[in-house]
């Protein structure tokens, strides 16, 4: 199972929260690049952004199905319109996002952080996001039977 390891984590989160009371370092440089944090697989990541004085955006990042001469990206569209509005209605932090750039569809979900007291839920976002991805994995495994390979989580 992909996952997050706690040593990885508190190791990232540490080396970022030490940038942000670092004397050293201008605001403005870090509110630009985000901390990216990889998991075990190749296919998920963990983004953490400064928004604003003390605040952070956390983005749990999976990557679903990725587009290839076989997929049906209209219908594959029309499946991530329909599951952003479920998201909408029930009122979760995530949505489908296509990354053209990539070639790929993902998963994101997105939580903002009042405190770095709250960086310990990290790992429950990444863990339901997960939960999710692989659940929209199995929702979409029409247009990933096409595909040679399809990703596992």
């Amino acid at each position: 199972m992909t996952a997050l390891t706690d040593p990885e984590l508190i190791k990232a989160l540490a080396a970022w929260v030490g940038q942000l009371k670092s004397p050293y370092h201008e605001d403005k440089k870090l509110n630009q690049y985000p901390v990216k944090l990889m998991s075990s697989s190749p296919n998920a990541w963990l983004e953490i952004k400064q928004i604003g004085k003390g605040m952070m955006e956390i983005t749990c990042i999976h990557r679903v199905i990725e587009q290839d001469e076989y997929c049906d990206l209209e219908e594959v569209r029309q499946e991530c319109k329909q599951f952003n509005s479920l998201m909408d209605r029930v009122r979760l932090p995530a949505y489908m996002w296509e990354d053209r750039s990539k070639a790929e569809f993902q998963l994101r979900w997105q939580e903002t952080l009042v405190t770095q007291a709250d960086l310990k839920y990290v790992q429950r976002f990444f863990e339901q996001s997960l939960y999710l991805a692989n659940a929209l994995q199995s929702r979409l495994g029409w247009a990933l039977n096409s595909q040679p390979q399809p990703l596992t989580h």
